[in-house]
């Protein structure tokens, strides 16, 4: 899939979205380009949009989900971090890490998230 991207806009098949910060990362699979927005640091505000900072945009460059960095409905006290890395692995599947060091499992027809280990 081709794309271009440059500071907070990305381009897809001629369709330019722009996104709400500067593009830090981006992945891509055989279905979809992720992106990853930068965290701004030092904020005095926080957004609910800084832990949901992932993106999946299809071949048509439609924004197709932004990640649910959500607590688990069983666990009400699980504090939320941005997401600071993507990997798609052989199978295309998408991890990411957040700022904790927990890594998640990204459904792809959902960007719903699944935690499947710790790194730190």
């Amino acid at each position: 899939m081709c794309y271009k991207y440059e500071n907070n806009e990305l381009e897809i098949s001629g369709e330019k979205i722009n996104f709400s910060n500067k593009i830090d990362e981006i992945k891509q699979n055989n279905e979809y380009v992720f992106v990853r927005l930068a965290i701004i640091m030092n904020s005095s505000v926080h957004t609910e949009d800084e832990d949901n900072n992932v993106y999946a945009i299809d071949r048509s460059g439609n924004i197709v989900w932004q990640i649910k960095n959500t607590p688990p409905k069983n666990n009400p006290e699980f504090i939320c971090s941005p997401i600071v890395l993507m990997y798609v692995d052989d199978n295309n599947h998408l991890f990411v890490t957040d700022f904790s060091g927990r890594r998640f499992k990204v459904d792809l027809k959902s960007g719903n998230m699944e935690m499947v280990s710790i790194t730190k």
